[in-house]
């Protein structure tokens, strides 16, 4: 029917939210884009990235140049535009849901008065996470879109901290196999090349997206606002912003110590084998010395037994067991 989505064919989900309370899923047509007021807000998600779904949405919507192309190529770096009646924003999100990796998600973001629109392939864990939770009868549609995408950015960084604890998880992990365990060269770097590389992504993903929190919390990209709550929102977001940053360098720092550590542990193993071939070389010299004593000229009663050679292989024998024992007793070995 012309002026109507279907939602479950076009992969779309459509949610309004009013401020009287009455939050549901709805169809997305012209009627309801057509009711959107002050009270009421319309949140359209979209899991495809397709040229006809995101020009249909434009057109129910009422938006002109909505940058079909750009969205479409989801490599670009993260980006925040302003266009006539709304704004478009292009940012990096992370999926930890897989067990040894970490998966980068592409997420667009439309903004205009009384709507959001969400461009992005799959699925976003937070996103159902969001619509789970905020089940049944809200007051979101209270707030203006700016408090509301502001949630959604909280939550975006909220995942880059989940991520975070993953890769800490693993470390910790890995720390224990390190010193538990006698790992070669081989697969501990193998181990460190994985870790680094979550590490690394994560930085890449996240530290290029500072352009658009700080463009969010300027007052030229934030229209539809009028609270002054939505600004100390906006910077709010950008401490959080800092911190997650922060946290994903030190994560890396985290990452690189275990190289410290596996090496504190082979110089360590490197000492007690030191410690074992000295004493060997003393049990060693210590026969040679008695081999030594026997050799010289001289003519003692016990040589003339027919067994003397044999007495001497026990004694030294024994020494050595005695040489052994003391050392085991001390912890010199």
């Amino acid at each position: 029917m012309r002026g109507t989505l279907k939602n479950k064919s076009m992969k779309i989900s459509a949610y309004l939210y009013d401020a009287s309370g009455t939050d549901e899923t709805v169809e997305l047509t012209e009627e309801v884009c057509a009711q959107l007021d002050g009270s009421k807000m319309l949140w359209i998600d979209v899991s495809e990235r397709k040229s006809e779904t995101l020009l249909k949405i434009a057109s129910l919507l009422k938006l002109k140049n909505v940058p079909v192309n750009q969205i479409l190529a989801v490599s670009e770096r993260p980006k925040l535009d302003k266009y006539e009646n709304f704004y478009r924003f292009f940012i990096i999100s992370v999926d930890t849901s897989e067990e040894e990796t970490l998966k980068s998600i592409g997420i667009d973001f439309i903004v205009g008065n009384n709507f959001v629109v969400t461009i992005h392939d799959g699925e976003v864990p937070y996103f159902q996470e969001f619509h789970e939770l905020e089940k049944g009868e809200t007051t979101l549609g209270e707030l203006d879109t700016e408090g509301f995408i502001t949630t959604f950015l909280d939550l975006h960084i909220v995942s880059y901290f989940r991520a975070i604890e993953k890769i800490e998880h693993q470390v910790d992990r890995f720390d224990e196999r390190i010193l538990r365990t006698n790992m070669d060269d081989k697969k501990f770097l193998g181990e460190m090349v994985k870790l680094r590389r979550n590490a690394s992504k994560l930085r890449h993903w996240f530290v290029p997206q500072r352009d658009v929190f700080y463009a969010l919390s300027r007052p030229d990209f934030r229209p539809t606002a009028e609270s002054e709550y939505v600004a100390d929102t906006f910077e709010n977001l950008n401490l959080h912003f800092e911190n997650a940053i922060d946290a994903i360098e030190n994560t890396r720092e985290t990452v690189l110590s275990l190289f410290d550590l596996y090496t504190t542990r082979a110089t360590h193993k490197m000492n007690n084998l030191m410690k074992s071939l000295t004493f060997v070389t003393v049990i060693v010299g210590t026969m040679s010395v008695i081999s030594g004593i026997f050799g010289m000229n001289f003519e003692a009663g016990f040589f003339r037994a027919g067994n003397g050679f044999w007495d001497a292989v026990a004694g030294m024998i024994v020494l050595a067991g005695i040489l052994t024992g003391t050392a085991k007793y001390f912890d010199w070995i």
